[in-house]
């Protein structure tokens, strides 16, 4: 008997030692820093306007829990790809094999620059792939973030934040691109979450406007514009809502307080396995844009 006392003690000490070592991982780890140089940027005289096609996605790619994943991420690539995109923000892109499988198909679709954002024990999620190159990045984690014990929810586990790089463009225009995936409601479980997120970015969408640079803020905000967490930071940033849906939770902004989005078209992409069409490709729509950039008179 008291073997196994033993043995059970020992077990229980090392299975504590590991959450312990997880949990602090988690807490830690992020890969890469915060954004730290915004500098003033005035618009070259000589820009013409340019035609931008930018997509946002959350890809339901969470190993081991969304149905057939191979399969729909085989299927993503290929539908991206017919897009023709410009920039591309993905999220929930968790497994290491999903994202070799993305940049790839767009690396060979003329979008030859990724950045992932390793963030917490299971990372961000968040993948960004653009036609152009990156100056530099950054990366905000929320300090608030859910719960550790809600694993069945797995935000607080994932590191979430908001990716914040730079672009050049092809007449040397700086082009901030924001990727991110706040918190989930869960039925209003997450509110005071939701809205500490938002405050959190709101200094960070002042910066940019105050470099006079174009931006684009993309992801599943998981909430509406108009609500209590998004409609601060809308203000905040002078971000316009260029895909136009006031219902979605995923949006694409754009802001520049010396620049112009006119948008030419939208849309949104979506549909089901026709091996098992209970299935969707992902459990968010696509949400395009084809947007002109313009010089503000």
């Amino acid at each position: 008997m008291k073997r196994w006392l033993k043995r059970l003690f020992i077990i229980l000490l090392v299975s504590a030692l590991m959450l312990s070592a997880a949990m602090t991982w988690n807490v830690y780890h992020t890969s890469v820093p915060e954004p730290s140089h915004f500098a003033t940027f005035t618009p070259p005289p000589t820009f013409q306007p340019l035609r931008l096609r930018v997509v946002t996605w959350n890809l339901w790619g969470i190993f081991g829990f969304t149905p057939r994943r191979a399969e729909r991420m085989q299927i993503i690539a290929r539908e991206i790809v017919k897009l023709k995109p410009d920039i591309v923000g993905f999220q929930e892109v968790f497994v290491q094999a999903d994202r070799n499988l993305l940049t790839t198909a767009l690396r060979e679709a003329g979008l030859p620059h990724s950045r992932y954002f390793p963030s917490g024990l299971v990372g961000s999620g968040l993948l960004l792939v653009s036609r152009y190159p990156f100056e530099s990045e950054g990366f905000i984690r929320y300090a608030e973030n859910g719960r550790p014990e809600a694993v069945h929810h797995g935000d607080w586990w994932a590191g979430k934040g908001l990716s914040l790089s730079a672009m050049r463009l092809p007449d040397g225009t700086l082009l901030y691109v924001a990727n991110t995936h706040m918190h989930a409601r869960y039925r209003g479980q997450y509110l005071a979450t939701q809205l500490a997120q938002g405050r959190q970015l709101i200094p960070w969408a002042a910066r940019v406007k105050d470099t006079g640079s174009p931006a684009l803020w993309l992801g599943d905000w998981n909430s509406k514009p108009d609500s209590d967490i998004l409609a601060p930071l809308i203000a905040s940033g002078g971000w316009q809502h260029l895909t136009g849906d006031k219902a979605a939770i995923d949006h694409i902004f754009g802001s520049g307080t010396a620049w112009q989005w006119h948008v030419l078209s939208l849309g949104k992409l979506t549909g089901l396995l026709s091996a098992d069409p209970k299935i969707p490709w992902s459990d968010h729509a696509a949400r395009w844009i084809e947007v002109e950039l313009r010089r503000r008179p």
